[in-house]
């Protein structure tokens, strides 16, 4: 997908873009529009994020619609430096190291994300999930399987040696930011488009901090459910749009 098509009031009435497969252009007349892209954090290497370009947000962007919360939007997910996987709950049971093996002072995932950053300007940092107990260690491998699989592969166990963390950009994924919402059905500030997911601002439900999952997976539900039946309830009258004439928003 590479734009929208609106009318002559500015109403969004479709998409166009381009068949990858054979190079053809396709074009998708519509009484209403969803953006459900995802959010942004593009070439981040963080799992999942790396193919989030924003290319949602820029096409609601040329068509004049306003975004919010971006500057909550500079999120940076905690994990191993040889993994992609971003989940951070377990490192509330982590100490955090320096190479020489000292505790880092006020060091912490929840708390003390910022003391990492800082310390990772000019050294490397190591993590331990050390302050876990057996029956700890045990739920975390039911509850989360994925976050052991990198651990796994290289013979690391990350309850008893020290490994080496980064953080790595998730931007509106666990950020708060995105299109603003003027109403309850998810309409954005231009009749006829709606968005949902990471694509909209999660300010609504929890101000200007938020995470991957909790918060933002019950907002991607919800709002998904909202914003279609608030583009149906839009789109109900083509009658009156069938004939209007529609043109690219980006040219």
């Amino acid at each position: 997908a590479l734009e929208l098509l609106v009318d002559a009031q500015g109403t969004v009435g479709g998409a166009t873009g381009v068949n990858r497969q054979t190079g053809e252009t396709w074009v998708v007349r519509a009484g209403a529009v969803v953006i459900a892209t995802g959010g942004c954090a593009f070439l981040s290497k963080a799992l999942g994020c790396n193919v989030l370009t924003g290319d949602g947000q820029l096409m609601a962007a040329e068509v004049g619609a306003a975004m919010s919360g971006m500057e909550f939007s500079n999120a940076y997910g905690l994990g191993p430096a040889f993994s992609s996987v971003t989940k951070s709950l377990f490192y509330n049971w982590a100490t955090f190291y320096d190479r020489d093996g000292q505790a880092i002072e006020g060091a912490g995932s929840s708390r003390g994300r910022s003391v990492i950053a800082q310390n990772l300007q000019t050294q490397p940092v190591f993590a331990c999930i050390d302050r876990a107990d057996a029956q700890i260690r045990a739920w975390m491998r039911t509850a989360q399987p994925n976050f052991f699989v990198s651990f796994d592969r290289q013979g690391i166990d990350p309850f008893t040696q020290h490994f080496p963390v980064t953080l790595r950009l998730e931007g509106t994924v666990r950020g708060t930011g995105g299109l603003t919402l003027v109403d309850p059905t998810c309409a954005t500030s231009v009749a006829g488009l709606y968005a949902a997911g990471d694509a909209a601002t999660r300010e609504l439900i929890c101000g200007g901090f938020t995470g991957g999952g909790s918060h933002n997976a019950a907002w991607a539900l919800s709002s998904g459910f909202w914003a279609g039946a608030g583009a149906a309830a839009f789109g109900k009258d083509a009658r009156s749009r069938a004939s209007r004439t529609l043109r690219r928003a980006s040219g």
